[in-house]
């Protein structure tokens, strides 16, 4: 039972972090970049995002732990199987991803607030009000492309991880 939790949790956070990456690549960010989808708008997707990818950042490495540990024991299974090494190719993506939003949005956070910090940022992420009682705030365009190279990668490593889950799940000797 409580191997079947934890696949639900997996499945349902990996879901909904994959799904809010592609959403703001595909959704938000180029009509951010033309000026089309406002400022505030903007910032609040990819604080969402970010929001997301952290809170995911938490239940998608405690159930994977989980699974490992319940379905790759001895621990040598993950380099010795082509399933293992599906497993380690996720954990890889995961961790890329992770750091590429949050780069994507701390570049976005910085170009508001040239002086915030990584401790203060890491608390408060880039809410709609980071943008009141600042001087000249740069416009959506601006900001997408500071945001853009990072949030395209992590759209193209979800994709990846899509594409290893379905491998998995499966059961494709990969």
């Amino acid at each position: 039972m409580v191997l079947t939790t934890a696949f639900v949790l997996h499945v349902l956070s990996g879901a909904l972090w994959t799904g809010a990456t592609l959403y703001v690549v595909y959704a938000t960010l180029p009509r951010a970049t033309d000026g089309t989808l406002g400022r505030d708008a903007f910032v609040d997707a990819a604080h969402r995002l970010l929001m997301v990818t952290r809170w995911t950042g938490v239940v998608l490495p405690a159930t994977g732990a989980y699974m490992i540990w319940r379905l790759y024991t001895p621990l040598e299974a993950l380099a010795t199987t082509g399933r293992g090494r599906a497993v380690l190719a996720m954990l890889s993506l995961w961790g890329v991803m992770n750091g590429l939003v949050e780069l994507g949005v701390l570049r976005m956070r910085r170009e508001v607030d040239p002086e915030v910090g990584w401790g203060r940022y890491m608390a408060e992420g880039f809410p709609i009000d980071a943008l009141d009682g600042v001087g000249r705030t740069p416009g959506s365009a601006r900001l997408a492309a500071v945001a853009r190279p990072y949030l395209l990668a992590s759209a193209g490593l979800a994709v990846l991880l899509l594409v290893d889950a379905a491998l998995l799940a499966g059961g494709v000797p990969v």
